[in-house]
């Protein structure tokens, strides 16, 4: 039984360093546009809905990346003018997200240096069985 617990702390101790690999390169990817990994995710998940808006509680329950406070996150990206945050007409206790022209502009742009900095790791380390065994493990885990 020993065992079975030393190789399961192991097996976490490797998923935080690769999590944090993982991490370390995105940050230093979007260092040049001024945006952080939470960031990132809010503009993928406008930018997959795009030209619909996007309500903040929607926001909250589709983010990836942990963030404590989403109104905090979007009061930044609404000062960086990559997001733009107005009233539902059709309901005025929701809030409507959609990404602005310049939010699209640097959604583009993260995609390639997003791209150059992580590479298509996954892609020249595993195979497919592997990736989707990995996948499926992932999913296990947070069950």
């Amino acid at each position: 039984m020993g065992d079975i617990t030393h190789i399961h702390a192991l097996a976490y101790f490797n998923l935080l360093k690769t999590s944090g690999w993982i991490e370390s390169r995105v940050k230093e990817a979007l260092k040049p546009f001024g945006i952080t990994h939470a960031q990132l995710n809010v503009l993928h998940i406008l930018s997959e809905n795009d030209p619909e808006p996007v309500s903040a509680n929607d926001l909250k329950e589709r983010i990836l990346v942990s963030s404590p406070d989403v109104t905090r996150l979007l009061d930044r990206l609404v000062k960086k003018e990559l997001v733009h945050r107005e009233t539902c007409p059709n309901n005025r206790r929701k809030m409507d997200i959609s990404l602005t022209g310049n939010g699209k502009k640097i959604f583009g742009s993260t995609q390639k240096a997003m791209k150059d900095a992580l590479g298509d790791f996954f892609k020249d380390k595993l195979t497919v069985e592997e990736a989707k065994e990995l996948r499926k493990i992932m999913h296990k885990i947070r069950e």
